[in-house]
């Protein structure tokens, strides 16, 4: 057995050192063992596989031990053949295989005449023994037939189990998953890790796979979900659609009142989405494609807001796809996707039209990769993947000025003036990889599929910004203000990482077992210096090859036990450690090309005085020995085939994060002192203990660092049952029991819109100092104690279909603030007078989305035409989702903004081929 266990050692060893790879999951795999009646082995029994997803068939035969396994399989249905003399043949047919997803499809034959056939369809275990992980996959139906937005995956990803979008308003492109952070999750299409930048077009994607727990080794630099989104192939079958949707105002109904929005509720501009999809063989059996276009023109206004000056979102989008398969055992895989963009900030009843933002650009990434089945048990897969990002940040009113000033009224909430600032932005983010995963019939009793790997990741992006002024009124009377020139911004992060992983079957088990290695390093590139226009000055600042370094191992254990004879029940339990990327973004404050910001106060004349630096790259430093923060996460989940279409899942999970990244003043000297709650709205007239600042606030310095206090804790219940496309209907309906404590850099000065991240941001930086800490250790601002969905599609009669999306979700917390003056800061830090314990919450989220849709086949043409109407906010709920002031002495705390749209009709039409 020593000798056994050495030889294992040593191949990983070799194959670790020749090859490296990644986690990319765009395919599935069928497994199985064929045995006869008595349940004897059977080897040498030739196992046939067919689809449309793969060019010709595909065969393969029984080892010794009755095995067989077809690996690196797109999503789709499948027919499988086993043939032996002296046996009947048995035809299994409709088998679904999901992105990620390995089916185990045991098969026993009769004795009888080869020529003899017994077709199954379906019949395929709604449970899943051969994962240790907790994952939601969305099929085609759901997928083509979903009554969501579409605007991109994020519409789908936001259906599954647990997943909270940062925001239902406008473009939302990030989402919180059973209490991990927005920055914490990994976005994959088609095995690209984007980080959710391109929106690949809602009509593009082909399956979607949401691996929230349990994720294995393979999966690095995510500390959240995983979200898998694969797009659609080519075939031997020249196949497409066109689909057109369609809203207006006279389509839209009113969720707020007079009262509120002043006769001017929500509005619906322009709405008209274009999409044509085409795929076919160039040469079948040989060279596929897939092309899509798209062309989205979204204009509205929330109530409240000046209907002339919509918020004007428009998306122009390519994609297109080539498959080659070489032959039966390599194939290779282009890619490309390019997302032309205007998306715009959110106009409320408080902001004037030309303080909203319009970001624009485009993001072109390409990818490509190569598999190969090198022998029986042994694949390869390797890929370059990644993304380039041109942006830009400019007003969203026509004729705005860029330059100016902007005033912010923090009695009355309202904003006035211009944007925050102007940006010109370049980011990209690429890696090359290559995987090995090989299977050993038998070995220590059972048989393992052993993924070894090595990954390489860049990132980086340069940016050009310009903060315009802001002065801070009272009443629209000028107290204090803040003033930057313009400077160029940018950082890079590189990441390596070797894993292995394995998966042990055995009998009724099987374990999961993987540990990674991951390098990470952070750099600042040489920057150009600008002048008070943004125009490079001649000089450079100096680059940094390495401002620090993680070196992290992340191990991870996982297992699955089958409970009876008929594989109906199932437990899972899962323990691991999981790091957060080391994003290029975190420390780029302190790149040293950035200019000094001022804070400055205001005499009753209007006169600028008092000039404080409260930032520059003078005072921002970086600890070379900063941590990465990290998860441990521990699951346990019961699994149960109610019957053979439908499961049931039952699972615990529990979180704990650590070493969070933050700002520390490592010179001001402070002291405690008490302050009376006395003031504004629902003040309690308690004393809270804040911080007043005793030495000058110019001599500050701040060190990006591992501060302490800074953690979470998560704590939930999941409960989901999923009923597989049959009998012309499938459905999935969950509900989370959830609770999200601790104290995060987003938790300081949050508002009920402020997005849950674990990024440094400004946590302990100049604006309130240690006063971040203060009534800010509680609920996380991503907190939701019940999450509920249920996703479902029905096929009538007479070519109906009918699909729907509901959802119910507690609204986020918020806590009251109030500015303390006379503490020693250039201007009054905002400090929270109380914990965020749940007390006060936005309105839940109460969303009922349907589709109606008829199908009429063209006569004498391989044609469908589709007309079809979706209904969303059906109940014409009124939640919101942010509040205009979180300052308790604004007349504006409290005041809903941000509502979720009304009740809308979307009439879409498709044809298909």
């Amino acid at each position: 057995m020593r000798h056994k266990c050495a030889a294992l050692l040593l191949s990983m060893a070799m194959l670790l050192a020749t090859s490296p790879a990644t986690a990319q999951q765009t395919t599935g795999e069928i497994t199985g063992r064929v045995t006869d009646t008595t349940g004897g082995v059977l080897p040498g029994v030739t196992v046939i596989l067919r689809s449309n997803g793969i060019a010709g068939i595909q065969t393969t035969i029984t080892s010794g031990e009755g095995l067989y396994r077809f690996p690196l399989l797109p999503p789709d249905s499948y027919e499988l053949e086993y043939v032996l003399e002296g046996f009947v043949t048995l035809r299994r047919s409709d088998i679904p295989v999901a992105v990620g997803q390995v089916v185990d499809l045991n098969v026993q034959l009769q004795v009888g005449g080869a020529a003899e056939v017994v077709t199954v369809t379906g019949a395929v275990p709604v449970v899943n023994a051969a994962s240790t992980a907790v994952s939601t996959n969305y099929g085609r139906e759901w997928v083509r037939n979903a009554p969501v937005r579409r605007n991109s995956y994020f519409d789908y990803v936001n259906s599954a189990p647990g997943i909270s979008a940062t925001s239902n308003v406008g473009q939302s492109s990030g989402a919180q998953s059973l209490g991990s952070s927005s920055n914490e999750n990994l976005y994959m299409i088609d095995g690209t890790n984007i980080s959710s930048t391109p929106w690949v077009a809602g009509d593009v994607v082909e399956q979607v796979e949401v691996v929230q727990l349990g994720a294995s080794a393979q999966y690095g630099n995510v500390q959240g979900a995983v979200f898998n989104i694969v797009t659609r192939a080519g075939s031997n079958a020249l196949r497409g659609d066109v689909n057109f949707y369609f809203q207006n105002d006279a389509l839209t109904g009113r969720n707020t009142t007079d009262e509120y929005d002043n006769g001017r509720p929500y509005y619906r501009d322009t709405y008209r989405d274009l999409t044509l999809q085409a795929s076919g063989p160039f040469v079948a059996n040989k060279l596929w494609f897939f092309g899509a276009l798209e062309h989205l023109t979204d204009f509205d206004a929330q109530p409240g807001a000046d209907p002339r000056f919509p918020a004007l979102n428009e998306a122009r989008k390519v994609f297109w796809k080539f498959n080659y398969n070489i032959n039966q055992n390599h194939r290779l895989m282009h890619g490309y996707h390019d997302d032309y963009y205007w998306i715009p900030g959110t106009p409320t009843l408080f902001t004037a039209p030309e303080t909203i933002t319009l970001s624009h650009g485009h993001n072109p990434t390409p990818n490509i990769v190569y598999t190969a089945t090198l022998t029986n048990a042994l694949v390869m897969e390797a890929r370059y993947s990644g993304y380039f990002l041109q942006s830009s940040l400019d007003p969203n009113m026509e004729g705005a000025p860029r330059v100016g000033t902007r005033y912010e009224d923090v009695a009355t909430g309202a904003i006035t003036g211009v944007i925050d600032e102007w940006r010109e932005n370049r980011s990209w983010r690429n890696g090359a990889s290559v995987k090995f995963t090989k299977f050993t019939e038998r070995l220590f009793g059972g048989s393992h599929d052993t993924a070894f790997g090595f990954q390489y990741m860049g990132q980086g992006g340069k940016t050009l910004a310009g903060p315009n002024d802001t002065i801070t009124t009272v009443n629209g009377v000028p107290v204090e203000g803040t003033t930057r020139l313009p400077y160029y911004q940018g950082s890079t992060a590189s990441t390596w990482g070797i894993y292995i992983d394995d998966t042990f079957r055995y009998k009724r088990a099987t374990i999961n077992m993987g540990i990674r290695y991951d390098d990470s390093n952070a750099a600042f590139p040489s920057l150009p210096f600008v002048d008070a226009l943004g125009m490079p000055t001649g000089e450079m600042s100096p680059a940094v090859d390495s401002l620090y370094r993680w070196r992290v191992v992340s191990p991870r254990l996982g297992f699955s036990w089958t409970l009876n004879q008929s594989g109906a029940t199932i437990l899972k339990a899962h323990v691991g450690r999981y790091y957060s990327e080391l994003s290029a973004n975190d420390f780029r404050p302190a790149v040293p090309s950035i200019t000094p910001a001022y804070s400055f106060s205001i005499d009753a004349d209007g006169n600028r005085y008092d000039f404080v630096e409260t930032s520059s790259n003078a005072n921002l430093s970086i600890d070379s020995n900063l941590k990465a923060p990290y998860t441990d996460q521990v699951m346990a989940q019961i699994e149960q085939q109610l019957t053979p279409g439908i499961g049931l899942q039952v699972s615990y999970a529990h979180k704990r994060g650590h070493d969070y990244s933050g700002w520390k003043d490592v010179t001001g000297v402070y002291e405690l002192v008490p302050y009376v709650d006395n003031e504004g709205i629902d003040a309690t007239g308690e004393t809270v203990m804040v911080y007043r600042l005793l030495s000058d606030p110019a001599d500050r310095q701040y060190l990006l660092t591992t501060p302490g206090g800074l953690y979470s804790r998560y704590n939930g219940v999941t409960i989901q049952l999923t009923r597989r496309m049959a009998d012309n209907w499938s459905a999935v309906g969950s509900v989370v029991f959830s609770r999200a404590t601790g104290r995060l850099p987003s938790s300081a000065r949050a508002t009920a819109s402020t997005t849950q991240t674990s990024t440094p941001g400004t946590f302990g930086q100049s604006a309130a100092g240690p006063n971040d800490y203060v009534n800010t250790e509680g609920l996380l601002v991503g907190d939701r104690p019940v999450v509920a969905k249920l996703n479902f599609v029905y096929q009538l009669p007479w070519g109906i279909m009918a699909a729907a999306n509901l959802q119910y979700q507690s609204g986020k917390p918020y806590a009251r603030h109030v500015r303390v003056p006379d503490l020693g800061f250039p201007t009054p830090p905002t400090i929270a007078m109380e914990e965020r314990d749940g007390s006060r919450r936005v309105a839940p989220l109460k969303l009922v989305d349907v589709r109606l849709q008829k199908d009429f086949p063209l006569p004498g043409s391989p044609m469908t035409l589709s007309l079809f109407i979706d209904m969303m906010n059906l109940t014409n709920d009124a939640s919101y989702q942010g509040i205009a002031s979180n300052l308790g002495t604004s007349s504006a705390f409290g005041v809903a903004t941000n509502f979720i749209p009304p009740r809308r009709f979307q009439l879409g039409t498709k044809v298909q081929w």
